[in-house]
């Protein structure tokens, strides 16, 4: 058993520990810290280096938007990181080779997967890829559509991040995939077609913030959004009235909510400051008759 102390954005292993107590007290302190639920995805270990003094670990988690559809599906058979410092052909370390399918529209409101975990070298990373296989779907209404994969993204998905693996520490790396703006509708009405064209946001929660609260009462469903400038964000109420906007740049947001029963009125709450590594909290929000 081994020591485990947090830094933000960052875990440090230490020596072992005398016992059980103080891993269980972390890790229960750390999980409310983060204020999510993680959704924890078996990955399959490469052949990079062994974990020790002189290595870090990198951990990948993927969540997503709420979107339109019932299900989205997405099968990715591998994920590697590329070393700053290697050419385009070197510097690549597996950190998943098992295939699995996502539905992301189970990855909202906290909720992740890991995707991928390793221990790498000391270094920069700036790319992680992920090679999309086949089998990924969108789901509408019960009826089940091919996601086509473009010829591109068959040969890897590239996601430029910029992350610092150091020695001995548990670095934490998110993908949000928003499957809303990543699938492109064609054809007709009597035969469509669904294209992947993904959009993605990555970052990590030394960077980033979170607004989170409850609509009152829990039983309307509301569509949530925090805008700032041109940028914006969304997600749902789950069925306690819960929300979370997470992964938001430090700064001044207005928070808009929009019920699902038009018996209510719209909200709109300004001056909603968001700073790096913190959550806020907007409490209970109680919608208004019309």
């Amino acid at each position: 058993m081994f020591e485990i102390k947090y830094r933000p954005g960052k875990i440090v292993l230490l020596k072992p520990t005398k016992g059980f107590t103080t891993l269980k007290a972390f890790l229960y302190n750390l999980i409310i810290f983060i204020g999510i639920s993680v959704l924890f995805i078996g990955c399959s270990m490469s052949n990079n280096p062994v974990s020790g003094p002189t290595n870090g670990i990198l951990q990948i988690y993927m969540t997503d938007t709420p979107a339109r559809y019932s299900q989205v599906n997405i099968a990715i058979d591998s994920v590697k990181v590329h070393e700053t410092t290697s050419d385009s052909l070197h510097g690549w370390y597996i950190l998943n080779s098992t295939p699995t399918t996502y539905n992301l529209l189970t990855l909202v409101n906290g909720n992740y997967a890991v995707i991928g975990q390793d221990t790498l070298p000391p270094g920069q990373y700036s790319q992680i890829r992920l090679y999309i296989g086949t089998g990924s779907n969108v789901v509408i209404n019960g009826q089940s559509y091919p996601l086509i994969i473009p010829s591109g993204i068959q040969s890897g998905l590239d996601i430029i991040v910029d992350e610092k693996i150091e020695a001995g520490y548990l670095s934490n790396l998110y993908i949000d995939f928003d499957a809303n703006m990543s699938i492109v509708v064609s054809g007709t009405q009597n035969n469509p077609q669904y294209i992947l064209n993904p959009v993605i946001r990555t970052g990590t929660t030394t960077t980033k913030g979170i607004i989170w609260g409850t609509v009152s009462p829990n039983n309307v469903s509301s569509n949530i959004w925090a805008i700032t400038g041109t940028d914006t964000s969304s997600t749902t109420t789950d069925v306690t009235g819960g929300f979370q906007l997470i992964y938001l740049n430090p700064g001044s947001y207005i928070v808009y909510i929009a019920p699902g029963d038009t018996a209510y009125k719209d909200t709109t709450i300004a001056n909603i400051s968001v700073a790096a590594s913190n959550a806020t909290n907007l409490g209970t929000i109680s919608l208004t008759h019309k």
